[in-house]
């Protein structure tokens, strides 16, 4: 006599694959929105964020940190010109070696999920209110070189284990390398649009960008800012007298000089044929006046030596100071009157004899 089937187990095996199925199903779909969403970022910042402070819909991650690798400082140095706050994401390291994932992925470059150990893990995962007990480790790899790794963290020790399937994983982390690639590749490009190829300062439309936003800082902070117009003496005379090879010489040389004397914060770039200007955020007109002064004579101090010339030069430089309460109206108004403020007294430093600096409140008698 046959056996008589038990129909209901079946079914209810059945079931269970098919509900594992959909669980699955929609895991998957979750995770292709997340990579979908990285790929449509549109900024470095966005990107870190979504990455590392959002992470996928329902993903039950307690933590995450990405670290780069970036010996050169190449990455640090291009996030920070486009104005990417990067202090604002601690889960963001940047690291100058793989040396220190030798012990980590020990040469195999394929996702780890392992419970947390302190002395190995620590410097993924640094100080914070949550320490993970189970860990996934993404090793980022591009053109089969390990650029970073994309680390996730659970308070549920159970949660990433060595038995647990790491296949989308690793197709998120080939994702995850490919979306910086894009993000670095991308703020080149822009950095490449945004210098002076003479000098290496910023140009004019970098500096009409940054304006824009340390003036809306300035209503923020509630705090000053000034802006240096500097200006090289008599500089039509050499390039009528030595030549524009030597007059491009004199530039990049002047450009140097002023990087030298401003702030980290500071932003210098060229205005336009031998004019060049300084954003001094965070400065009242005295510290702009010191500042100033540092450049001037600076300037005047040195003597520009080439091979073929030796030249005594000067600069004369004009100073407007924007304070919170003067940040009304229109925002493109009061940026157009800021910068028309230090080239008068720009004009007015040139017309009063030269290798001097002006500030544009005294011409008002409002300082």
């Amino acid at each position: 006599m046959p056996n008589i089937v038990d129909t209901s187990e079946l079914n209810a095996r059945f079931n269970a694959l098919l509900e594992d199925a959909r669980r699955n199903e929609v895991i998957l779909r979750k995770f292709q929105n997340f990579e979908i969403a990285l790929m449509d970022c549109d900024s470095p910042l966005e990107f870190i964020d979504l990455l590392i402070n959002k992470g996928p819909v329902g993903a039950d991650w307690d933590r995450m940190t990405l670290i780069l690798i970036d010996p050169d400082y190449e990455i640090r140095r291009l996030f920070e010109h486009s104005g990417e706050a990067l202090d604002r994401n601690p889960g963001l390291i940047f690291i100058e070696s793989k040396a220190p994932f030798t012990r980590i992925y020990q040469g195999l470059y394929s996702p780890v999920l392992t419970p947390y150990i302190s002395g190995l893990h620590e410097f993924l995962f640094p100080p914070a209110s949550v320490i993970p007990a189970s860990v996934a480790l993404l090793p980022l790899m591009l053109k089969k070189q390990l650029i970073g790794s994309f680390n996730i963290g659970s308070v549920d020790k159970d949660r990433f284990n060595e038995d647990a399937s790491a296949d989308f994983l690793q197709h998120m982390a080939a994702v995850i390398a490919v979306c910086i690639d894009n993000n670095v590749s991308r703020e080149h490009l822009k950095y490449l649009g945004l210098i002076d190829n003479l000098t290496g300062v910023n140009n004019r439309r970098f500096f009409d960008q940054r304006l824009i936003e340390e003036t809306a800082r300035v209503k923020r902070s509630k705090t000053p800012m000034s802006c240096l117009f500097v200006d090289v003496d008599h500089f039509k005379n050499i390039n009528d007298t030595y030549g524009h090879q030597i007059g491009d010489q004199v530039l990049r040389y002047i450009a140097r000089i002023i990087r030298d004397q401003v702030r980290t914060i500071d932003i210098v770039a060229r205005y336009g044929g031998e004019e060049f200007t300084v954003i001094l955020p965070q400065s009242t007109q005295g510290k702009a006046q010191e500042i100033a002064e540092r450049i001037r004579h600076k300037i005047a101090g040195y003597q520009f030596s080439s091979d073929e010339v030796s030249i005594n030069l000067t600069a004369s430089i004009g100073i407007s100071t924007l304070l919170p309460q003067q940040c009304v109206g229109d925002q493109e108004a009061v940026v157009k009157k800021f910068v028309e403020q230090a080239d008068q007294a720009l004009y007015s430093a040139k017309n009063s004899g030269r290798n001097r600096t002006v500030c544009y409140a005294d011409l008002t008698g409002n300082n």
